[in-house]
């Protein structure tokens, strides 16, 4: 079993992406239950799905147990360290220079929950506390 050190080095393609989250808050799943998590948002073979998960696995985003002949996958990294991951990635590629551009596009194109917002203004008012960002 990984460490979950993997998050921090390597990005997530999106059919990653696709199957992290059917793992996400509902591990240990069989293959069979993965599949049917992840519904029609792709057209796989089961041997595509197979081979994702070897190669989460190899990556050390994806643990699993065995009992008998069947494999029980689980998340071995959070979602939240790989959003992280993501971040820092498109900030790197960035310069770190577009940073508040990026979140206010960001923002704009996907709205804000309710909760969303609140934990956006928790955020501004402790951001502005320490002294808020550099600018």
């Amino acid at each position: 079993m990984s460490n979950g050190s993997a998050a921090k080095r390597n990005t997530l393609t999106t059919p990653e992406w696709i199957v992290m989250s059917a793992l996400w808050g509902r591990e240990p799943q069989v293959l069979g239950e993965i599949i049917e998590t992840i519904g029609d948002r792709v057209d796989w073979s089961y041997t595509t799905y197979a081979s994702y998960m070897k190669i989460l696995s190899d990556k050390g985003y994806v643990g699993f147990t065995t009992r008998g002949r069947m494999k029980f996958y689980y998340a071995a990294v959070d979602k939240e360290a790989c959003i992280a991951s993501e971040g820092e990635s498109i900030l790197e590629k960035l310069g770190g220079s577009d940073a508040e551009e990026l979140m206010l596009c960001m923002i704009k194109r996907t709205g804000l929950s309710k909760e969303g917002q609140e934990r956006m203004k928790a955020l501004i008012e402790a951001l502005s506390e320490e002294g808020g960002a550099a600018e």
